[in-house]
């Protein structure tokens, strides 16, 4: 198909005249004639202009080739894969059912929820929690497990310090399970420092007074512990009042660990920061 021939088709499809093609291209009537019967050959500015005005490619204009057919595909729904920590979480939920379910089985049930709270706990922690999931998981697990020696052998970290002097505590297993928690929050405490290490936390007046302000209640937390320890070993103490200063001794011991994991991280943050500004 000749370039005259796709002017004049094009024209037509744009309904103009001769006239009207020639008026808005500022050529005259016979110039457009001659072009639509291949007598003469406009130049390339009328080619541009002429593009433009029908909306055609100069190819397209040039040589009257049709314009590639666009497809369209439907687009392609792709489902969101599930995180990581929600998979984790529902495989903590399985064995938390197993753990449960197997000792009941077996006529003890509350050996099964003891043995299926940590799973379960650490379960809801992987489905609510988007950051660091691994790290509040391993506080819970050692958290929940410290409260079952507890309450069901008396086994506390404190025990440590009767290393030299276990007979105080009746066996040295006492002590040698002290040392085991010891050293699982002294992991714990290291995970957390570390898993804060790009959080700033700059020595101004206001962070240093809320540091100080942790670290005291750290301390007035521990030392909380020793009197009401020592009201465990009266003599004649009512069933109830044992429970209830057990309790209180719990939550002061769990209270005093969460300040630490805080304030040691917030100082060891705080020193970076200091350190960086005086290079």
């Amino acid at each position: 198909m000749s370039l005259g021939t796709n002017i004049s088709r094009l024209r037509a499809e744009k309904r103009l005249s001769q006239g009207d093609l020639a008026e808005v291209l500022e050529v005259s009537r016979q110039s457009v004639s001659k072009w639509e019967t291949d007598s003469s050959v406009p130049d390339l500015n009328r080619l541009m202009k002429l593009s433009q005005l029908f909306g055609v490619t100069l190819d397209e204009l040039v040589t009257g080739a049709e314009p590639p057919v666009k497809v369209e595909t439907p687009p392609v729904m792709v489902s969101p894969s599930m995180p990581g920590r929600k998979i984790a979480g529902i495989i903590l939920f399985c064995m938390a059912f197993l753990a449960f379910l197997i000792p009941t089985g077996l006529g003890g049930i509350l050996i099964g929820l003891i043995l299926a709270v940590p799973f379960l706990v650490c379960g809801i922690i992987c489905f609510l929690v988007r950051k660091r999931p691994g790290l509040w998981c391993a506080w819970a697990a050692y958290l929940t497990a410290y409260i079952f020696c507890y309450y069901g052998t008396g086994i506390s970290w404190n025990l440590f310090f009767f290393t030299f002097s276990w007979e105080e505590v009746g066996t040295p297993v006492y002590t040698f399970a002290a040392w085991i928690q010891s050293l699982m929050i002294l992991a714990l405490l290291i995970g957390t420092v570390r898993s804060f290490c790009t959080f700033s936390f700059p020595p101004t007046r206001r962070n240093g007074v809320i540091l100080v302000v942790l670290w005291i209640e750290f301390l007035a937390y521990r030392l909380l512990t020793a009197p009401i320890a020592d009201l465990l070993s009266a003599p004649e103490i009512p069933v109830t009042s044992m429970w209830a200063l057990m309790a209180l001794i719990l939550m002061a011991g769990i209270a005093s660990l969460i300040l630490l994991a805080i304030a040691l991280t917030l100082s060891v943050r705080m020193a970076a920061a200091w350190r960086a500004s005086h290079r």
